[in-house]
């Protein structure tokens, strides 16, 4: 059998178009040493293609086996359980809310499924086409940002805009496109630890003026983790990050007489909550005796005095599970969410190319954050910050950011495969 038809042969099996072009290059080079090499033993260059050929072995085996080998993957497990906690977060408004309150299940409705299909539309999508856009990204967040300072509509003091009319959106918005940026712009020659740091320091500037210091967190820990986790001088990152950190404290001290009355007031309740019980201390022990309150099987049953404000339902949607659910239900909701950082954590071990691991360590970042401070400050061990908890919290704009990064993570582990072969 000659060489080409013998190629052919094996192409006939693989069913991904891009699998195809590295799996031939690879056997040719394969094919092209071996006859080399029999040449050199004195074969003629048929003979020596033929048996090159012949000792490859079948082309369907070797079609069969390159196919399950190299096709790209969807990690099922994690694609299940985010379909299952957007479905469960779902079911839990639709059994609270189904007598009526002042939140549309319909609206939740429209938010998860669009949230679904925006995950899908990313996994299938060939995320490294957006490595060579960092820079723009960056540009478009920033611009996002500066349009906060000229917002006329402020929700609990911080300002929010309209896309296209349809959403209402605080600057948690840009998240995603930061992500991408940041991925990007670290697989760059020109980036180094002092560029970064002067793009961090201007991008915080943007997200402080827009008064959102939950999205200051979240997006400062997810710079840290992907310049860490970058090519970037380990000893320089953490020089600068001190220089960063004793900046911060500095000002802050300085400008620690300007701090209002209300808002010193709100730090020590969260220390001793009982001195401010009709106050900024109010929430603390309202949360606390929810919690104590639900026992191992919660209230499932009999929740007609239950206070559907608009806190329980977003950022302390967590204690409301807890006393729905009780103890045990939310320990279970809490180990669910446990899983799925540990299964991201395993796809960021699992993949070789830069900027894929970029993404999956930023995704990462903000997830976990999200889950540990919302369910942190509804326990009571941090203080009270608007944070919604992914999948379960009211409102399109937390499950639209988490759909990007849960459908990044899944296009990143679909093509990772693609990756591997493109190195060899």
């Amino acid at each position: 059998m000659r060489s080409n038809h013998f190629l052919d042969e094996v192409m006939s099996y693989i069913r991904s178009k891009e699998a195809k072009k590295y799996i031939e290059a690879e056997l040719k080079a394969h094919l092209h040493q071996a006859k080399t090499e029999l040449v050199k033993k004195g074969y003629t260059e048929d003979e020596a293609e033929e048996l090159a050929v012949r000792k490859m072995g079948s082309p369907s085996d070797i079609g069969r086996k390159m196919d399950k080998l190299h096709r790209p993957r969807v990690d099922w497990k994690l694609m299940s359980m985010f379909l299952f906690m957007s479905a469960a977060g779902l079911f839990l408004f639709w059994f609270l809310l189904k007598e009526g309150h002042s939140f549309s299940v319909l609206k939740q409705v429209y938010s998860v499924t669009g949230s679904v299909i925006l995950a899908c539309v990313l996994l299938f999508f060939d995320y490294r086409k957006l490595q060579r856009w960092g820079w723009v990204f960056f540009t478009i967040g920033c611009l996002i940002l500066v349009q906060f300072q000229f917002s006329n509509v402020l929700v609990n003091g911080s300002p929010r805009i309209n896309i296209m009319g349809l959403l209402s959106v605080d600057s948690t918005v840009v998240l995603p496109l930061f992500l991408l940026a940041w991925a990007g712009m670290l697989q760059s020659k020109k980036m180094n630890v002092y560029l970064a740091a002067i793009l961090y320091v201007c991008s915080t500037f943007l997200f402080l003026n827009s008064v959102n210091l939950q999205a200051v967190a979240l997006y400062s820990l997810m710079v840290a983790v992907m310049v860490w986790k970058s090519g970037l001088n380990k000893r320089k990152i953490l020089i600068t990050a001190a220089v960063l950190l004793t900046t911060c404290v500095s000002l802050l001290l300085i400008n620690l007489k300007n701090i209002r009355a209300y808002q010193l007031e709100r730090l020590y309740a969260f220390v001793t909550p009982e001195r401010f019980n009709e106050t900024s201390g109010y929430m603390y022990l309202k949360l606390e005796k929810l919690i104590a309150d639900a026992g191992w099987f919660g209230h499932f049953g009999s929740l007609g005095e239950f206070d559907y404000s608009n806190e329980m339902m977003t950022d302390f949607i967590f204690v409301t599970i807890t006393y729905t659910l009780g103890w045990a239900g939310a320990l279970l909701i809490g180990l669910l969410f446990l899983w799925m950082i540990w299964r991201i954590s395993r796809i960021f071990q699992t993949v070789k190319d830069p900027f894929g691991k970029m993404l999956v360590s930023g995704s990462l970042a903000i997830f976990t954050a999200q889950v540990t401070i919302s369910i942190g400050m509804s326990l009571g061990f941090l203080p009270i910050i608007s944070v919604s908890l992914p999948f379960m919290s009211y409102g399109a704009l937390s499950a639209m950011v988490n759909a990007c990064l849960f459908g990044l993570v899944l296009s990143v582990y679909h093509k990772k495969e693609m990756i591997l072969m493109k190195k060899i």
